[in-house]
């Protein structure tokens, strides 16, 4: 698989004001932020809105015979994401929509998302899943973190090498190549 063809994947990523629109440098962007995260500690996300991200990104990518979004530090991925190249203005409507995504899970019975059971999260996601052309609010929140999941996601090193099986992450220069000059 090639570089432009793993973009096809991460469509709705580039769709988000923050992450650069050409694929070679939304690519570079992923890589270098994935490669930083053991290092960062979150700095956006409080423990609360971490608990809602996790779960919804695994609700979006789950873990079976593959990695999951959590396997791959998506939560991570999002923070820093949201920490270092969204604007205080965007910072801030996502924030607030996470705020209104524990609002509707009041009114669907629980005070957090997090508590909800599983078959309502899913109810609550499919009516968000509708609302992410939303300005503001809970709609706008699931569009973004959806798009960053999916990003996170397909540009982690495990999923490239191990699912994708295309090499995105370079490991540097091989000058062992054989050659036999022409006589």
């Amino acid at each position: 698989m090639r570089r432009r063809e793993v973009v096809q994947f991460l469509g709705a990523a580039l769709a988000l004001p923050f992450i650069p629109r050409g694929a070679d440098a939304a690519i570079k962007l992923a890589e270098g932020i994935h490669l930083r995260l053991g290092d960062v500690p979150f700095r956006t996300l409080n423990p609360d809105q971490r608990a809602m991200v996790t779960a919804i990104a695994e609700m979006i990518i789950p873990q079976t015979d593959t990695p999951g979004a959590t396997s791959v530090k998506v939560p991570e991925f999002i923070d820093l994401i949201m920490t270092e190249w969204a604007s205080e203005e965007e910072r801030t409507a996502f924030l607030a929509g996470l705020a209104d995504i524990d609002t509707r899970a009041a009114a669907a019975g629980s005070s957090r998302f997090v508590d909800l059971p599983a078959a309502k999260k899913t109810e609550l996601l499919t009516d968000l899943d509708g609302r992410m052309e939303d300005k503001s609010g809970a709609g706008l929140a699931f569009g973004r973190l959806k798009g960053l999941t999916v990003y996170g996601y397909f540009t982690s090193k495990p999923v490239q090498q191990d699912i994708l099986k295309t090499q995105m992450f370079f490991n540097g220069y091989d000058g062992n190549v054989p050659f036999t000059p022409r006589v």
